[in-house]
């Protein structure tokens, strides 16, 4: 296009220039004399997504298939030029083959954008297609859009049994009948307890199955009433042990001419042959009477939700339907991973620090479960009224503690959290995997880190990968000899104060220490005892007769003293 400059007009025509974004690179200069610029712009090139995919931090390569409630790393690049940005990028997943699509991140708003896939727990979802795409504006030239479809994935689900019932027949038999909601499954043990001991039956060939599923007992006997217990569980022998579910156990009664026995009711149940412990355990907890058996059992339970996304600090209150609705006992109990959320008896969750869990409810009668994932992305915006005023929580169980002054300030610094019952547990033990992330917490590093190359990196749980990613790229934490991590093992003294150092980056000394038990400690622990001692993030004085202890298993109270000061000293 030809612009013509002159005159008073220059002046007018300069603000414009600058205020349009899509001229800012360009340099006019006018004089004050009439002049003609003459200039042309090219259309720039549409920017395309060239590669989009889905990769299993476990593995570090392409996933070909996905884990429901698991978390995936995505990757992707484009060739837009540098001065080109990103606008209303998405990452969306449909289960229709592209004929609607759900949202699973909007924009970010950063230059780096590396979102993560975590689908629900739904048994409704076993395929899906995923797309990336995104508006490019460049500075010069107009807006191109691009967008990249990849799968479409097998979804495998975890989900665990619904609507389970044992029904007697009026031949003696025995009708189970439950509602299958996972995909991974191999095939079911029947477990049946009774008066003729214990037997096991199957119902195989049930991968890739989701629905009604049923297995008529036909061993039962025909010539007497009979009490039997039945366990039935998973076989989910594919994918490894990170993805089985709960057993869940039923009770019948047989439907023959009753005896005289059978008429009394609210009379505790006698095995007169012995089965194993843990169906002993089962009558016990649930109290089971020969008159319960008449009254409505519980079939399952329902969530409300099967995935949620919270802010730090956010809470979310989630329901549990306990089915059928006028069963006898309809208690729930709950649970999550408190490192990443907490859940309170009422469903209420709490995020608590950056990453994904399996939140589980399960029916105290029966043992059935639902879960939901629980992703927890970032910190709450702040009020534009009120701005936030930190609150540490008073715990019930520190009163006295010698630590209890670091764990109230390791708290407020997010480094470790409390539970639901207003407790701490400060005797309680950590794991290497748990110990990792809270020291990263308390670092706050802002690099990602890198994959592990352990042997056992396979069973670091999805909460705590990221901590263990990062400490590993910072040299805080460091394989054994076996070139194994042991994420789940606790973590000793010594192995502890090591990576308290490591995370400090002091410098080393080899200055003998004045513990009483200074023989004991391994030689490749003792220059960073000797500088936890010397700067007070170990005081000999609080430890009993002196002594460090180094093969002691480290408590959750000793966690946040050690990091608390070794965060003052940097």
């Amino acid at each position: 296009m030809d612009l013509h400059v002159n005159g008073a007009e220059g002046g007018l025509f300069l603000k414009r220039i600058f205020m349009n974004k899509f001229a800012k690179t360009l340099l006019l200069m006018v004089a004050l004399f009439p002049v003609v610029v003459l200039f042309t712009t090219q259309r720039s090139e549409a920017v395309q997504i060239n590669r989009f995919g889905i990769i299993d931090p476990m593995t570090n390569a392409d996933a070909t298939y996905l884990v429901a409630g698991k978390t995936y790393n995505i990757y992707f690049d484009t060739d837009k030029a540098g001065t080109t940005s990103f606008e209303n990028r998405k990452l969306e997943y449909s289960t229709d083959n592209g004929a609607t699509w759900v949202t699973l991140y909007g924009d970010s708003g950063k230059r780096f954008w590396t979102p993560f896939i975590n689908m629900p727990i739904d048994p409704r979802l076993v395929s899906a297609k995923f797309r990336l795409s995104s508006y490019f504006d460049p500075i010069i030239g107009s807006k191109s859009y691009s967008e990249k479809i990849i799968g479409p994935y097998k979804i495998l689900q975890p989900a665990s049994i619904t609507d389970a019932i044992a029904t007697p027949n009026e031949d003696g038999k025995v009708t189970l009948a439950w509602n299958d909601n996972s995909n991974m499954e191999t095939n079911y043990i029947i477990t049946r307890y009774g008066p003729d001991g214990t037997k096991t039956f199957y119902k195989n060939n049930t991968t890739d199955h989701i629905g009604p599923l049923s297995y008529v007992d036909d061993q039962t006997d025909p010539n007497k009433s009979s009490v039997y217990i039945y366990k039935l569980s998973m076989v989910i022998d594919r994918y490894g042990p990170d993805y089985g579910t709960e057993d869940v156990f039923l009770s019948v009664k047989t439907k023959v001419p009753p005896k005289i026995i059978d008429k009394i009711t609210n009379i505790p149940i006698i095995q007169t042959n012995p089965i194993d412990s843990k169906v002993s355990k089962y009558l016990v907890d649930f109290n089971l009477y020969l008159g319960d058996l008449n009254k409505v059992a519980v079939s399952g339970v329902k969530l409300n939700a099967n995935a949620i996304t919270l802010n730090i600090g956010e809470t979310q209150t989630l329901t549990a339907d306990v089915i059928p609705s006028n069963a006898a006992n309809r208690e729930v109990t709950w649970s999550i991973q408190p490192e990443i959320a907490e859940v309170d008896s009422a469903g209420k969750v709490t995020g608590r620090s950056q990453g994904s869990a399996i939140l589980k409810v399960k029916s105290v009668s029966g043992g059935f479960t639902d879960a939901c994932v629980v992703t927890v992305i970032g910190t709450p915006e702040p009020s534009d009224k009120e701005p936030p005023s930190p609150m540490t929580p008073k715990f019930t169980d520190i009163a006295g503690n010698p630590a209890s002054a670091e764990i109230e300030e390791a708290v407020a610094l997010g480094v470790v959290f409390g539970y639901p019952d207003g407790t701490f547990r400060p005797d309680e033990k950590v794991t290497r995997a748990e110990f990792a992330n809270m020291i990263i917490r308390g670092l706050k590093p802002a690099d990602e880190g890198k994959p592990l190359p352990f042997t056992d990196k396979n069973e670091v749980g999805a909460w705590a990968l990221p901590a263990l990613q990062q400490a590993y790229k910072l040299d805080i934490i460091h394989g054994y000899s076996d070139k194994s991590i042991r994420p789940n093992h606790n973590i000793t003294h010594a192995e502890m104060i090591v990576m308290v150092i490591s995370a400090s980056k002091l410098p080393l000394n080899d200055k003998p220490t004045s513990l009483t038990d200074d023989g004991d400690i391994p030689k490749w622990a003792k220059p960073s005892v000797s500088k936890a001692e010397e700067t007070g993030i170990i005081i000999v004085g609080g430890l009993p007769d002196g002594k460090f202890m180094p093969q002691a298993i480290t408590t959750r109270a000793e966690a946040a003293s050690a990091i608390v000061r070794m965060l003052k000293m940097i």
